[in-house]
């Protein structure tokens, strides 16, 4: 599983990120004039914000990768930095799906490789600290794939989404749907009630290392 991203040159990136910002200039400039001329240019404030939600990753995780702030556990899981011993995780973004997803595969084998994905971070993330003292690291994560019950199963448990969390998430609609939409190969929206929070410590995590090697296994052998 490789992130095609990454695998270009800086140039390249820089290329990528470039064509997508004049892509979506342009595309607000057509929206922006044909609203305005329809009579309904309270609108394109509204567009924008829509639109910009959808570049945003593309450009704000690889810029955050840059910077220090934000690191891939694997190609689908990505952590922000540790602060006040709280681990925060997250699925991979819009920006990442496109990115790692084949695109030739089935519904199927892309909802596979997400979790996967999850697994193998899961695994990194226990590999990096299992001989350190992390009594007091908590982890926290937000997922649409992994349900409570799998979340249960490797040391987490599931906790109430803080309303700070809603709006970031009922405003990144149009995003998660575009994420899901490539998730399963055809236009999906989202169930917002199917979005989850978990949390746990660490040490739960390692206890279940020999359980996610398991799953890991069975996984590959699968794809």
């Amino acid at each position: 599983m490789i992130h095609r991203f990454y695998n270009l040159t800086p140039q390249q990136q820089f290329l990528v990120q470039l064509k997508l910002a004049i892509l979506f200039l342009l595309l607000n400039i057509v929206m922006g004039t044909l609203l305005f001329f329809i009579g309904l240019p309270f609108l394109i404030l509204f567009f924008f914000a829509i639109s910009l939600s959808v570049l945003a990753p593309f450009i704000d995780v690889p810029s955050g990768v840059k910077a220090g702030s934000l690191f891939y556990y694997s190609p689908l899981l990505i952590a922000e930095k540790v602060r006040n011993n709280r681990l925060v995780l997250h699925s991979g973004s819009l920006f990442d799906y496109y990115f790692v997803l084949d695109k030739d595969s089935s519904a199927q084998e892309r909802k596979k490789t997400v979790f996967s994905a999850y697994i193998d971070g899961l695994l990194n993330l226990i590999n990096q600290y299992e001989n350190k003292q992390t009594e007091q690291l908590s982890i926290k994560m937000t997922s649409y794939i992994l349900n409570p019950r799998t979340a249960k199963k490797i040391g987490l448990k599931q906790t109430d989404t803080d309303l700070f969390q809603r709006i970031i998430l009922y405003f990144n609609y149009i995003n998660l749907t575009s994420a899901l939409s490539l998730l399963n190969n055809k236009l999906t929206w989202p169930k917002m009630q199917n979005i989850y929070s978990y949390e746990g410590k660490l040490d739960s995590l390692m206890k279940r290392k020999a359980d996610l090697l398991a799953l890991q296994q069975r996984l590959k052998s699968f794809q």
